[in-house]
């Protein structure tokens, strides 16, 4: 994800599980090299550690195919392996760290879930960008917004980029990007895809080019 990428509109994050095979890996290359990913996510296993053999197997892909590749929450495994940055929960001192082992050159993004007062203080912190994630309705006498009503007001407010994370349909994808998101993450519904990664993929950015070419 470059850091001026989120100018180019709406594009998708792809999740990819701790266990991948693979195919999979090869999956991810080869969308990639259409120009298609923005950026590719490797989850961390449950221990909270990245597997460091699919996390090499995996950057050789994304390398050749040009797709920046996070790590999840292993910031010792983002130095070790020369990733292009690390995905945290918001957490002022896990930033810290995270931001002074790999730099500033590196992305560092932070997952803030529905919280405004996190997605705030992260980004004045530097965060390369704000991941928001829950229900997209808002809940009867709820203070919490929704997902597409949160994106929108912080597409609204500030202007460090966004992701909608957990993007569950391509038409979920194209009302968070109508709402401001400037990524949208996108796993399982990847990798579940009755067609196959690479159709999944393609759909997500037919909608999402859709919402491009509108008025």
């Amino acid at each position: 994800m470059p850091k001026d990428s989120y100018e180019e509109g709406c594009r998708l994050f792809l999740v990819v599980p701790p266990e991948m095979s693979h195919d999979m890996a090869v999956q991810v290359a080869e969308a990639g090299s259409a120009g298609t990913i923005a950026c590719a996510l490797l989850r961390c296993q449950p221990d909270g550690h990245i597997n460091r053999d699919l996390a090499d197997m995996l950057l050789r892909f994304t390398r050749f195919a040009g797709i920046p590749l996070l790590l999840e929450r292993d910031i010792a495994a983002a130095v070790e392996l020369d990733a292009d940055g690390i995905h945290i929960p918001a957490d002022e001192d896990l930033y810290l760290d995270a931001r002074q082992a790999l730099g500033e050159e590196k992305i560092v993004g932070v997952e803030c879930g529905q919280s405004r007062h996190d997605a705030l203080s992260l980004g004045e912190m530097g965060a390369d960008y704000i991941a928001f994630k829950g229900s997209m309705d808002t809940a009867p006498n709820s203070i919490e917004l929704g997902l597409e009503e949160l994106i929108d007001w912080w597409s609204n407010t500030v202007t460090i980029p966004s992701v909608a994370w957990d993007t569950s349909d391509v038409d979920t994808a194209k009302l968070l990007a109508d709402a401001g998101a400037d990524f949208v993450a996108a796993g399982d519904p990847v990798w579940s895809h009755p067609e196959g990664a690479a159709a999944a993929v393609r759909q997500l950015n037919e909608k999402l080019s859709e919402l491009k070419a509108s008025p």
